[in-house]
């Protein structure tokens, strides 16, 4: 993948999505270490500011990972983050995360907008053919946000990963490219 232009902007219906930059390093270190965000993310290791400065030099800059800045319509009001980490090539997928701030006067509802617009980008603009994501199951807000993006849960992953001294189940949702035919469409 190519990186992302740093002009680039996706507009919804209350938000906009623009690439994430060097600048965003602090307030997006505070979303990403705050509690709530990391009691419910795989990842629970705190981020220092030199690892995310070198995710956004060798990653982000490189065009490996796609990452946007939440931002409201009208305020510009930034909320959170919406990102793509995973590119697969080979079979032209891609997974996708979300972690927002702890802003009270968030609207609710925006972190289905985010999803659905990423997904968007990802079938329209970059023509992948599937998009996943994956939830740690207690998480419910998670998994309503997904379902409410347009991603179908695909697979219930009992005791999938070991955090904080215990077995977590994940659910693993997906989504698959409207616009491509896949292998399995009788018309290929």
């Amino acid at each position: 993948m190519r990186p992302v232009d740093k002009d680039y902007r996706i507009y919804g219906e209350r938000i906009y999505l623009r690439p994430i930059v060097e600048d965003d390093t602090d307030m997006v270190l505070e979303w990403r270490n705050s509690e709530n965000v990391v009691k419910n993310f795989i990842y629970r290791k705190q981020i220092t500011k030199s690892e995310h400065l070198e995710w956004l030099k060798n990653k982000v800059d490189k065009g490996l990972v796609h990452q946007f800045i939440i931002c409201d319509n009208v305020g510009d009001t930034p909320y959170g983050c919406v990102y793509i980490p995973h590119f697969d090539d080979e079979n032209n997928k891609a997974e996708c995360g979300i972690f927002l701030g702890d802003n009270k006067n968030r609207p609710r509802g925006i972190g289905a907008e985010a999803m659905k617009m990423v997904l968007d980008y990802c079938f329209e603009q970059l023509n992948v053919h599937k998009v996943v994501t994956r939830v740690l199951a207690f998480n419910k807000a998670s998994l309503k946000m997904n379902e409410r993006a347009g991603y179908v849960q695909e697979a219930y992953l009992k005791d999938e990963l070991y955090i904080d001294g215990k077995y977590e189940d994940v659910v693993l949702f997906g989504a698959v490219n409207p616009y491509v035919l896949s292998g399995n469409d009788e018309n290929v």
